[in-house]
């Protein structure tokens, strides 16, 4: 797939594009994003690949990848997703170099309840610590900003009534990271569906 900027062809390294597919590939077979929803970006110097706007992450294809600045604005940021403002945020004020953001439903769920989300389970607790939940409109400055300033501190923030994004130095990371949360907010679900059943909550002594 080639495009261009200033009269020079540009392509998706094989590399980057085969990457993305797997990780995009791996969040849909799990049904933590549907049709078009969920993006994904890599960062290599001052610029990034990330998913073309409305693209679908289960058959994700060359000419969906898309190439963009990370300290300015370019042409082809019409053609990226719509998130491309709160990737390129997060790269400014991270040593990330992968995000991955996706609708995974328990997440969502939770986030209508919760600031944040602490883990019961001690995989998640050990990793995560705790995840924020935070507000703003997709693709907004505000959603930038908020997701860009939790990401500083934590490896993962759920936006509520949206999603999750996860960041790292490495795709495979976030992946894992994003698994993490959802994983989480699913056990959380379920202590809180059996409390409301009068089960007594036991907290586990080791956190």
């Amino acid at each position: 797939m080639g495009i261009k900027t200033e009269g020079v062809p540009l392509r998706v390294p094989r590399s980057v594009y085969e990457e993305l597919r797997e990780y995009c590939s791996r969040l849909a077979r799990r049904g933590y994003v549907t049709a078009h929803g969920g993006n994904a970006s890599i960062r290599s110097g001052n610029i990034m690949w990330i998913t073309r706007h409305a693209s679908s992450l289960e058959n994700l294809r060359p000419e969906d990848v898309i190439q963009v600045y990370i300290d300015k604005p370019s042409s082809f940021d019409a053609l990226a997703s719509t998130e491309t403002i709160v990737h390129r945020e997060v790269y400014r004020r991270t040593p990330n170099l992968a995000i991955l953001h996706a609708h995974p439903p328990y997440s969502v769920a939770v986030s209508f309840f919760v600031d944040e989300l602490i883990p019961l389970d001690s995989e998640g607790y050990y990793v995560l610590k705790r995840v924020p939940v935070v507000e703003g409109s997709p693709g907004s400055p505000e959603l930038a900003n908020n997701v860009a300033e939790a990401l500083r501190k934590h490896h993962a923030v759920i936006v509520r009534a949206h999603g999750v994004f996860a960041a790292a130095k490495f795709m495979d990371i976030a992946y894992q990271l994003i698994c993490m949360v959802e994983h989480s907010a699913k056990i959380f679900w379920l202590c809180e569906c059996l409390r409301s059943l009068g089960r007594e909550f036991i907290r586990p002594k080791v956190f």
